[in-house]
């Protein structure tokens, strides 16, 4: 039981990033998670709760195969998230932004460009703060065992 609410607590923590931000619950910031991988860049939007509004990525702006993981299909899934961003704005009630990058591929330094180029303005005058939350092995996982000849 008390391990369980141990738990609880830990997910909540990682859910509610308002205490890292320094801010009241209820002025939580709208987040733009940008994943970029070796294959692929997903570009969402969510409520300061996670749930999310929208989602773009390389498949879904027309790339396809290989195309997906490059610096235009990044650029591009970027561009359609930040226009639907400005047309939902008051619906959606964003006042601040949090950033928060996920990986190195292409599409990282691609949703970066957009974020400074002139379809990414509006955004950007949202942004309150960038997090990267990309995972850092140390010591990573025990290698194959040496092949004997």
């Amino acid at each position: 039981d008390l391990h369980l609410s141990i738990r609880r607590q830990r997910q909540m923590c990682i859910r509610d990033r308002s205490d890292v931000l320094g801010l009241p619950s209820a002025s939580r910031p709208h987040r733009l998670h940008i994943k970029s991988s070796r294959n692929n860049t997903i570009v969402t939007f969510t409520m300061p709760t996670g749930e999310p509004l929208v989602g773009e990525s390389g498949g879904t702006v027309g790339f396809k195969k290989a195309q997906r993981s490059g610096y235009e299909a990044g650029y591009r899934a970027a561009v359609r998230v930040f226009q639907h961003i400005v047309a939902h704005r008051a619906q959606w009630g964003v006042k601040d932004i949090e950033v928060l990058w996920n990986g190195f591929g292409q599409g990282r330094e691609a949703v970066f460009r957009a974020l400074q180029a002139s379809e990414g303005e509006n955004v950007r005058q949202m942004v309150l703060a960038m997090t990267d939350k990309t995972p850092i092995k140390i010591g990573g996982v025990r290698p194959k065992k040496r092949r004997m000849l």
